[in-house]
């Protein structure tokens, strides 16, 4: 059987290879292109000629001759301002928004405050305002905005616009958020379960950098997993790989383990069972502490709970280290079974890194088969969003790159 070779559709993979060895470069000729990537001469002119005319790159200036002489190279350049992505990261909290040009860099910045029982419809409204302001602050023509990244606790299957997502996140709509978007703004939308993002921030930008196969783990909140596996998020079949927030826990319970009677991970480790906890066991030198804060046990919240840990409370002490055991050992499982490079440790909780990776670390190398180092998130709250940058440049360049493709 005959086949025919779609020529347009190399060239889009022609293009796409140039296009990101000159963003990994910064400045680079042609000739240095065609000896880097092993392509003929001809083939580099013809399609930087194309990247050229869309304005992705620039000719910027010239390099140095050769020393048998001859004309100094024109380098070619990333035209960073090409177009300029909104990132929003809609946390169980206070909503960010941010908006970067093509090379990450972060023009403006703001969380907003969204009260807890608002409808959907309010949050709607919060969020087109902010995207609109974001646009209006920095003023950026509108037709520069190439996509809208959303990254959000839960799971999203983009085809269907169907949303799973915790009860903590009921009052949010995804599907029908990404939609107003969209029409709201007239430019594609992204959504990305937040862990994988801040994985992928954290791999991009971040700790992870120098690594191949990692695990992002977010404790906090909630409790979930990044999975990257040889430089690409791992979603799994039904893209929900790394929810590890409904993993069993067994604990000494032996007699209702037998009953099929188990507690989640989650259950055991969020931010909620920990307040909780403190408000039902402190003792009266704890509860003081809140005290001298202005706080009673009823009424503290997690940051007073951290202003108490930070003087020293061993009631709270020994709270942590009980969700870091917890922790560990689960991430030491992770370890036995994916053999990956590095783990990364963010999330609220990160804010105990003192007391939590110490513990973290000994019991995955007392416990891995082949232990692995667990370190700190790098990049703090701007992990996911970092890795919605990264996940919106590449659409962006896939669809620079095939749109000749898609004319023919």
């Amino acid at each position: 059987m005959k086949h025919t070779v779609d020529q347009t559709h190399i060239r889009s993979i022609n293009q796409r290879v140039l296009l990101d060895k000159i963003y990994s470069r910064r400045h680079i000729s042609r000739a240095d292109l065609a000896r880097e990537l092993h392509a003929s001469k001809a083939a580099v002119t013809v399609n930087i000629a194309s990247l050229l005319s869309k304005g992705i790159i620039q000719e910027v200036g010239t390099g140095v001759s050769m020393s048998s002489g001859g004309r100094k190279p024109i380098l070619l350049k990333f035209n960073n301002t090409y177009q300029y992505i909104v990132a929003i990261e809609l946390n169980f909290e206070d909503p960010i928004f941010v908006l970067a040009d093509l090379d990450g860099e972060i023009l403006n910045k703001f969380t907003i405050s969204i009260p807890e029982a608002s409808s959907y419809s309010t949050r709607l409204k919060y969020v087109l305002n902010a995207v609109k302001s974001l646009i209006s602050l920095s003023k950026l023509d509108s037709s520069k905005l190439a996509i809208i990244a959303i990254s959000c606790p839960g799971i999203y299957d983009s085809v269907t616009r169907n949303f799973i997502a915790s009860p903590n996140f009921a009052n949010w709509n995804i599907g029908d958020l990404s939609q107003q978007l969209e029409s709201h703004f007239n430019t594609s939308v992204l959504v990305v379960n937040d862990v994988n993002s801040a994985a992928l921030g954290e791999f991009t930008y971040g700790a992870g950098k120098s690594a191949k196969n990692l695990i992002y783990i977010s404790g906090g909140l909630g409790i979930g997993a990044g999975i990257i596996l040889n430089g690409t998020i791992f979603g799994g079949t039904y893209n929900c790989a790394g929810e590890i927030s409904y993993e069993i826990t067994i604990e000494n319970d032996l007699s209702s383990a037998r009953k099929y009677s188990f507690n989640n991970l989650v259950d055991s480790t969020k931010i909620s069972a920990f307040m909780a906890k403190v408000r039902n066991e402190a003792p009266k030198k704890t509860s003081d502490a809140f005290a001298a804060l202005g706080k009673s046990l009823e009424t503290s919240t997690f940051k007073d709970l951290i202003k108490v840990w930070q003087g020293g409370d061993s009631f709270l002490e020994q709270c942590i280290e009980d969700i870091a055991v917890i922790i560990g050992g689960t991430i030491s499982n992770i370890v036995c079974l994916l053999n990956c490079d590095l783990v990364i440790f963010g999330g609220e909780y990160s804010v105990f890194n003192s007391q939590i990776l110490p513990i973290l670390n000994r019991i995955v190398k007392e416990n891995a088969f082949m232990p692995v180092r667990v370190v700190p998130a790098l990049l703090g709250e701007n992990s996911g969003v970092y890795g919605l940058f990264s996940l919106s440049r590449n659409i962006i360049f896939d669809k620079l790159c095939n749109s000749d493709h898609s004319k023919s």
